[in-house]
């Protein structure tokens, strides 16, 4: 497996409110890209959704209280499952934050200022606009690493979050265990 750092860590997961869920590796999680505020501020520009602007200052609990709530969410659905009231209120908080921080402009969100929270309110808008669109049944979990992904394929039958990555990981594992046996 790759070794992953917050400034090559993949975008695979096709959103992203799906993206930054993955931020965190394994499963049970064994790896946390996001170790600093710094890392959440590095992760929101590569993601271009955090101006150079914002500084690197600021508490890191509420980004990692955000991306639980949008792995609960986001899991619970692409297991079939109802989603967790408490992840679900953490998400929809957030959402209200940055609706009454934001303003639309041109079609789009935007928000000013170097409030700490800042590099959060894309990241929850994305994530309760992909809770009410029909993408939703295009979401998936890696059957290797368990990431979060919309499956894009044409007929709905990726199973990795990357082929590259975890299916080729798979395939050969069942492969070498086939010719042992």
């Amino acid at each position: 497996m790759v070794t992953r750092t917050i400034e090559t860590i993949e975008f695979w997961g096709g959103d992203l409110a799906l993206d930054f869920a993955n931020t965190v590796e394994g499963d049970p999680p064994r790896i946390d890209h996001l170790r600093d505020y710094a890392d959440l501020v590095t992760w929101t520009r590569r993601a271009g959704v955090l101006p150079a602007s914002v500084g690197p200052d600021g508490d890191l609990a509420p980004a990692r209280e955000l991306r639980d709530a949008i792995y609960g969410v986001f899991g619970a659905v692409a297991a079939g499952d109802k989603p967790p009231r408490r992840a679900l209120k953490t998400l929809l908080a957030a959402h209200a934050e940055a609706v009454a921080e934001g303003t639309i402009k041109g079609g789009d969100w935007v928000w000013s200022g170097r409030h700490p929270d800042r590099p959060l309110w894309p990241i929850a808008v994305a994530a309760v606009d992909l809770l009410r669109s029909d993408k939703l049944g295009r979401l998936k979990r890696c059957a290797n690493c368990n990431w979060l992904f919309l499956d894009r394929s044409r007929n709905g039958s990726r199973r990795w979050c990357s082929m590259d990555e975890c299916g080729v990981h798979t395939k050969m594992r069942r492969y070498r265990a086939s010719r042992r046996g």
